[in-house]
């Protein structure tokens, strides 16, 4: 195994999942923590690779075996937060306010209602479904 190997922690969607599940919160893209993003932790040479798997194809399989949560928290960009972190996660995003107590003072809009009452029906949905 190379060193450039070793410094990727990233080479299969369950390492990924693992990295989240270990990490608790992990951004897609490289941000101003270095290290701290799946495109750092990935093999350059696995990102949209013809007739390879990478990143972007192990997105919706992660979220769906693992629970965890995707989407642009991490000040608009995109990002895994996992299961066991995301209460907490969403609680501080909100200020301490639940959904509803947000949505009753006016602080969520009827598109965030209905995509939190499709949510709560379904459960976890990739956003293509």
């Amino acid at each position: 195994m190379s060193e450039a190997e070793r410094e990727h922690r990233i080479r299969t969607k369950d390492d990924l999942a693992d990295l989240v599940e270990q990490w608790g919160f992990l951004p897609l893209l490289k941000n101003k923590i270095p290290g701290f993003s799946v495109e750092e932790q990935t093999m350059p040479e696995l990102w949209f690779a013809e007739g390879a798997d990478g990143p972007w194809e192990w997105k919706g399989p992660v979220i769906r075996e693992t629970g965890c949560g995707y989407g642009k928290v991490f000040r608009g960009k995109a990002g895994f937060v996992s299961r066991e972190w995301y209460p907490d996660f969403a609680n501080y995003r909100r200020n301490g306010y639940d959904f509803d107590a947000r949505y009753e003072d006016g602080l969520a809009g009827r598109q965030d209602k209905l995509a939190y009452d499709v949510l709560a029906e379904y459960g976890s949905l990739i956003s293509r479904e």
